[in-house]
């Protein structure tokens, strides 16, 4: 989830917002999120590679960028879960009571108290990387681990405060200058789920056009909606079994899952 979100400047106007993730903290809440990982493959492979690393935390996790905190529900019990997000984000999405917010800048902790730390989609947003990931590695406990996730075949979004894409490259020396070491950077989906997801975006950007129109909005989200639930279902499954046999070229990804050490 996004640290910056949109600006008041009336020059950016982002026509399709992303959709807000939320957490599975009740059944309607469950039934979006679960479709939501079936049809958004971004959601999806972020997902997998989530729960496979927080499993088995038993210790303090700082989740930084936090938003609705859908993925709080996969840190066991047995962890101290503590989420950071920047002041202004309720801009974007409701206000959490169990959030710490700041400022920017200095993350509001000590030095060397956590035992693991992750943000997902966030550091898109981060202009200044020579400060955010410093504070990463600061707080961190030595030997502590961090892991993100970062994309890649993207649209611009949460305009203006979309700033980067990053390749494995440029994420390995950018982590090295911040004295991170074992990295790992892994593509999460092909080139081939990328070409379907981006297909399935222009069905789902015709089907969801806006109308000023109640009446209007209803008659094309039926009519196309009918039209392209065959190509959609698809295109999605298809791009699972991708996922899952890992066919396609690992060079043009949806996005990279990082992992690394202090």
């Amino acid at each position: 989830m996004p640290m910056e979100l949109y600006s008041n400047d009336n020059q950016f106007h982002e026509v399709w917002p992303p959709i807000q993730h939320v957490a599975p903290d009740s059944l309607k809440n469950k039934i979006l999120f679960k479709l939501r990982l079936f049809f958004d493959l971004q959601v999806f492979t972020i997902y997998c590679d989530i729960k496979r690393e927080l499993k088995y935390i038993k210790n303090d996790v700082l989740e930084i960028g936090c938003g609705l905190q859908p993925y709080r529900h996969l840190i066991l019990r047995e962890a101290k879960y503590y989420a950071l997000e920047k002041k202004g984000h309720s801009s974007f999405f409701p206000y959490n009571p169990n959030t710490i917010e700041y400022g920017g800048g200095t993350f509001p902790f000590k030095d060397k108290v956590f035992n693991l730390v992750f943000h997902t989609e966030v550091l898109e947003h981060v202009y200044d990387f020579t400060q955010f990931l410093s504070e990463c590695h600061r707080v961190l406990a030595e030997k502590g681990r961090m892991f993100f996730t970062i994309p890649f075949a993207v649209r611009y979004h949460y305009i203006p405060n979309d700033y980067w894409r990053l390749t494995p490259a440029s994420i390995e020396k950018l982590l090295k200058k911040a004295n991170f070491k074992n990295i790992i950077v892994k593509n999460r989906g092909s080139d081939i789920v990328v070409a379907f997801s981006k297909l399935n975006a222009l069905f789902y950007r015709i089907i969801f056009r806006g109308y000023n129109s109640f009446l209007l909005r209803i008659i094309n989200q039926v009519f196309f909606g009918i039209l392209f639930i065959i190509p959609i279902m698809c295109l999605t499954f298809s791009s699972h079994l991708l996922i899952l046999l890992k066919i396609g070229s690992p060079d043009d990804p949806l996005g990279y899952t990082v992992y690394c050490e202090k």
